[in-house]
């Protein structure tokens, strides 16, 4: 990759951008880089990726930023890097569609001329990339939806959207991991917790993983929500090298 500049970010972080596009392989690049920066790069505080770019935090009492800059420079110079597509992980996220889960389940089938089961079979079909989390704590931005079941943000956005709810935003679709306002074709929800801040990694999701959906009845939510209350749920995720 080309073109690839290091912004300072105020005077603690440094803002690596890479390309100004959503693509899969920037993703992966990113993912790497971040992997390798982590492993060799000491006194950095905290890693954000994001859709074209990576955010690198650090302490400015540890590490000078001329010094730090320079050790990002070497690593994103690595041309072998470009080549290397890290191992992911499929995180299975079990859904109920429709009904009071997910009150917009018709209005998108209305708006593609399909049924609502078309839409539950093309939603649950793919395999999603997690580009990065954003918006609120743990609220996953993934790539790879179906342009079939495509839908515009609502015009008015609801002032509650309950924790888990699954949405549609033009050619997006993501998770709410909280209770929160928003925007978002609700089409269903998961009884799968993505943030909490009383766990160790606090968020199920990170950025290059990948999702699947499950669709699931209304008896297997509830029993699937008890075992997660507690704590007895066993996340199904798959690693993929």
């Amino acid at each position: 990759m080309s073109g690839i500049k290091i912004y300072p970010a105020g005077d603690c972080a440094f803002f690596i951008q890479i390309e100004e596009k959503i693509d899969p392989g920037i993703n992966s690049y990113i993912i790497y880089i971040a992997k390798q920066i982590m492993n060799k790069v000491p006194d950095v505080d905290e890693l954000v990726p994001s859709y074209s770019g990576l955010m690198v935090y650090f302490n400015p009492l540890k590490t000078h930023p001329d010094t730090l800059k320079e050790s990002l420079r070497k690593i994103i110079g690595n041309r072998h890097s470009e080549e290397h597509t890290p191992g992911s992980r499929i995180v299975t996220v079990p859904v109920l569609y429709g009904g009071m889960s997910g009150p917009d389940i018709g209005l998108v089938a209305a708006h593609n001329s399909i049924s609502i089961e078309e839409v539950i079979k093309i939603h649950s079909s793919q395999c999603y990339l997690v580009y990065m989390l954003g918006f609120t704590p743990g609220f996953p931005y993934l790539g790879g939806m179906d342009s079939r079941i495509a839908t515009p943000r609502r015009g008015d956005p609801r002032l509650k959207i309950p924790a888990g709810s699954v949405g549609i935003a033009g050619e997006q679709t993501g998770i709410y991991p909280l209770e929160s306002p928003g925007g978002w074709q609700i089409i269903g929800q998961t009884p799968v917790v993505l943030f909490d801040p009383d766990t160790r990694p606090v968020f199920l999701l990170k950025a290059g993983d990948h999702i699947i959906f499950k669709p699931i009845g209304q008896d297997e939510f509830e029993e699937i929500k008890d075992l997660v209350y507690r704590d007895k749920y066993e996340q199904q995720i798959e690693t993929r090298e």
